[in-house]
């Protein structure tokens, strides 16, 4: 895993997860040599970077183009570019374009998870894998609603990584982005 402070980040690009997280992440995907990942909105490439290191090729979508700039940096860096298709587009538009992939991950930031959701669902490979992380508790339960409308049985996981900080009359645990993973996998 790469430290969280071996990345490049801005104040203007929300979303970045933390190592635990993201360990988390890798182990629920449960990913493989030979499989194509996707990462939606990709933010600033924390995880196109860690799974560079595992998978067969990784698309990082997002529609920031400072988002990708930063992304590429970090997987040049960190993880293997050659591996990478970094794409500078709305999310749903990149999707339909990409034929085959195993395992898709969105970070739901704004109102048209459903619809990256439908896509997916149509377009993943059989037993492929969906894992959508929010901190927004309205979008988990839409989210939830909508992968049962798609006949998935959900699994949802509050990850919460609390990191200690010395005072001088003991140590103090604070919560370091708390997210919710919601996991399905394709019959």
């Amino acid at each position: 895993m790469i430290n969280d402070f071996d990345f490049l980040t801005t104040c203007d690009i929300s979303g970045f997860l933390k190592e635990e997280i993201r360990s988390v992440l890798i182990y629920k995907s449960d990913v493989k040599d030979t499989d194509i990942v996707l990462d939606i909105n990709c933010g600033v490439g924390e995880i196109s970077t860690e799974f560079s290191n595992r998978a067969q090729k990784v698309y990082s979508i997002d529609e920031s183009q400072q988002a990708i700039t930063i992304s590429q940096e970090n997987i040049k860096k960190h993880g293997k570019i050659d591996k990478v298709e970094l794409i500078n587009e709305d999310e749903l538009h990149a999707i339909e374009k990409i034929e085959n992939f195993d395992i898709a991950i969105l970070k739901a930031k704004k109102g048209n998870y459903n619809e990256i959701i439908e896509t997916v669902n149509e377009k993943i490979n059989s037993k492929g894998r969906m894992l959508i992380l929010t901190n927004i508790l309205d979008y988990e339960v839409d989210i939830v609603n909508k992968l049962s409308e798609l006949y998935y049985n959900p699994k949802i996981s509050q990850i919460n990584i609390a990191n200690g900080i010395l005072l001088n009359k003991g140590i103090k645990m604070e919560n370091q982005n708390p997210m919710t993973l919601i996991y399905v996998k394709k019959r």
